[in-house]
């Protein structure tokens, strides 16, 4: 079957599953009316409340992210962000922090990297797993309750958005590539078969492992290069290009490095939105420090900007300010305190490195 065959029997099974859900629904809402009858008008504020919510914000989704976060936890994986229509969560360093993006590619997302390098895909397995039985187990729970309990306002609250959930989990799970991204489906399916954009993702998250506790020299090379060939495009191959920058720099290798990062620049507008600030930071400094090019730095500073509060973005404003003859210690001294506060060992040593590259002369 054809990738535009495949998409379509998709939209079909989210059709078919969506009048489900939408009858479901309906049947739960009219369950109050007798209710409403006898002047129990809580029960009419609750669904008048529900649908607001439903409207301004996807409930559904962050049930299904938060399976995510959930299961990866128990899988022994980090948390590094979580992201439900335009709201973001981001962890920097050992704080939270929120923001509300321009723009949403997908509906949701939540990112996490393992806190070692064993048994990568078995951990990827079940947090690929968990966002879909997350949402399909909590609202089977409540429909139980709802159908052996007597309704009240709370329950007839969360009862509303069973169906909607049970949607989410059976959208995510069916084996599909679509304009936004893989579904859990898809993703899931590559692992089992080993298929080679699977395998290179596997690649980058075994290399996050290794740098969540140790360097960028401990990484074998062939993690980073010896890998399937894939699409261009292809998030996993975009991550490893950022590994490969920052591997070649802490070995010493510029030019290497730069071909990482010119590549990037190449498929800088097929970037996640997530990914192209720090890679926009990344191309600021090297335009500054390794290959000054004021016209080209300047070029990425707007996406950078949208980095504030990272280690990337800190240095970036570091590099650009030596550049133009303008860095100050005040300026440099916060570069280093951000990247004195990173988490991750191997990024905090990389930030470290970079850091020794941007000339100052106070």
């Amino acid at each position: 079957m054809t990738g535009r065959a495949k998409r379509i029997c998709y939209r079909i099974f989210l059709i078919v599953c969506g009048l489900a859900a939408v009858l479901g629904t309906v049947l739960i809402a009219c369950s109050a009316i007798d209710y409403v009858r006898a002047e129990e008008y809580s029960y009419l504020w609750v669904f008048g409340f529900a649908v607001g919510l439903l409207l301004i914000f996807p409930v559904n989704t962050l049930v299904h992210e938060l399976g995510h976060l959930v299961f990866g936890t128990l899988a022994g994986m980090r948390f590094s962000s979580i992201r439900f229509s335009r709201i973001r969560i981001v962890r920097i360093g050992k704080h939270l922090s929120g923001n509300i993006m321009r723009m949403s590619e997908v509906a949701g997302a939540c990112e996490m990297y393992p806190r070692n390098d064993r048994h990568v895909r078995g951990k990827m397995i079940v947090f690929t797993l968990g966002g879909a039985v997350f949402s399909t187990v909590g609202s089977v729970a409540v429909l139980v309750c709802y159908h052996l309990m007597p309704l009240s306002p709370a329950l007839y609250f969360f009862s509303l958005f069973a169906p909607l959930s049970i949607l989410e989990a059976f959208a995510a799970l069916y084996p599909v590539e679509t304009a936004t991204g893989k579904t859990d489906g898809a993703v899931m399916l590559g692992l089992i078969k080993k298929s080679p954009d699977a395998i290179v993702a596997l690649n980058v998250l075994t290399a996050q492992g290794i740098l969540s506790g140790g360097s960028y020299r401990n990484i074998k090379r062939d993690l980073l290069y010896n890998v399937p060939v894939v699409r261009e495009d292809d998030t996993g191959f975009l991550a490893l290009l950022s590994l490969r920058f920052g591997y070649e720099m802490v070995q010493g290798n510029v030019a290497a490095a730069m071909d990482a990062l010119r590549r990037l620049e190449s498929l800088f507008d097929e970037l996640p939105a997530l990914s192209r600030t720090e890679v926009a930071c990344d191309l600021v400094y090297a335009y500054c420090v390794l290959e000054p090019d004021p016209e080209h730095a300047e070029k990425f500073m707007t996406e950078a900007a949208n980095g504030m509060g990272t280690c990337a973005y800190y240095r970036a404003i570091a590099a650009y300010s030596a550049l133009q003859g303008e860095l100050t210690e005040a300026t440099f001294s916060r570069a280093q305190v951000a990247a004195d506060g990173e988490t991750i060992v191997g990024i905090r040593e990389l930030e470290k490195e970079l850091l020794t590259r941007i000339p100052n002369s106070f």
